[in-house]
């Protein structure tokens, strides 16, 4: 990700460093950013997409306020926008966090979310989140093991170290090889865990793709035991995406994800499928299949950013297909009108079922 300070960032919503206070900032901006919390991170999203925090502010006001008494998170409510697309700038190009990337995408929807300041961030975000897929996933090297030398003073002849009849030095040289044993063991057992671990997130990332490969290959869903290619596109959308999430081991999933879940989309289709709207899915289930396919509590933290899931867990919640847009429509979501073909679908459903294994574990 292309380098962006704080003061690039000022500059990208159109204010002038002398305009913005900037000297009074950068101190505060760095104790802030060297705190964050998940929930943090989640809020700082929020800000930059225009959504109310769920917190309390005090995380990101208190530090200002106290190098600018002037500042205010009522009268400065562009600036906060601004300072959350600093903060997302700088988990992500200085941390490689890909939760923060994973929020970020999340809360975007695929355009439905507009952003407060500077759009082509969101551009830059999304070529970021590539790059950190694909890095998390590269070939680790595999170091050699490495056997601790002898003491020095253990390695002379018998005679040497022990001269006929001194008790004394015997008892030395015993204690001495106790010692140098004891290290040995200890520096090997360190060199065996740092020669494996590599090998184990190899040998994690192999069966992952095992699993995905299976999946796709068996074209069927866990929770529901149907064919996806016997499905509307919708409810097969919703369902490919949140399973593949399951069998993911990161935040963003593999590179391939999107193509695994359009191969999975399109097999048994020729017809070109039409956009679906959020009010409608819950009605690609019957109410017992809503219990199967809704997310765990998690969700109750999230419910606005991740509109899709949330749509079926209201809908669950409230026993009906139809009687449960009040409750969503509180709950800050997206629009119950808005629409995603089924290729977004399925991604924005295993972004949120992403989210929502992260905030799980």
């Amino acid at each position: 990700m292309r380098q962006l300070e704080l003061a690039d960032c000022y500059g990208h919503a159109g204010l002038s460093p002398d305009a913005a206070n900037i000297p009074l900032r950068l101190e505060p901006f760095k104790t802030i950013a060297a705190n964050l919390t998940r929930p943090q991170i989640m809020d700082a999203v929020r800000a930059y997409f225009g959504l109310p925090m769920h917190n309390d502010t005090g995380w990101l006001s208190d530090p200002i306020s106290e190098a600018d008494e002037a500042f205010s998170m009522v009268t400065n409510k562009n600036e906060i926008a601004i300072l959350a697309m600093a903060l997302i700038a700088h988990q992500i190009r200085e941390e490689d966090d890909q939760f923060t990337a994973l929020v970020f995408l999340v809360a975007n929807a695929f355009g439905h979310r507009k952003a407060e300041v500077y759009p082509q961030f969101v551009e830059i975000i999304k070529a970021a989140a590539n790059d950190l897929a694909i890095s998390t996933r590269s070939s680790l090297d595999i170091k050699q093991i490495r056997a601790k030398t002898l003491n020095k003073d253990l390695g002379g002849s018998a005679e040497e170290l022990v001269p006929q009849n001194d008790f004394p030095s015997f008892n030395r040289v015993l204690k001495e090889v106790n010692i140098d044993g004891h290290e040995m063991v200890k520096h090997l057992a360190q060199q065996m865990n740092t020669a494996l671990s590599p090998m184990r997130s190899e040998v994690a990332r192999l069966r992952e793709e095992t699993d995905m490969l299976w999946w796709l290959v068996g074209g069927e869903s866990r929770l529901v035991e149907e064919s996806y290619a016997d499905m509307t596109p919708g409810r097969a959308a919703f369902l490919i995406g949140s399973e593949l999430a399951k069998l993911s081991r990161t935040h963003l999933g593999p590179r391939a994800g999107t193509f695994l879940m359009n191969k999975a989309l399109r097999e048994g289709r020729t017809d070109k499928p039409s956009k679906i709207k959020i009010e409608a899915i819950p009605k690609l289930f019957t109410l017992e299949e809503l219990s199967d396919v809704t997310p765990d509590s998690t969700i109750s933290d999230v419910r606005d950013l991740c509109s899709v899931s949330n749509a079926i867990s209201r809908a669950s919640e409230v026993g009906s297909q139809t009687a449960w847009k009040k409750m969503y429509g509180n709950d800050g979501s997206l629009s119950e009108t808005a629409a995603f073909s089924p290729s977004e679908l399925a991604n924005q459903s295993f972004r949120e079922f992403l989210l929502l294994n992260a905030l799980s574990s």
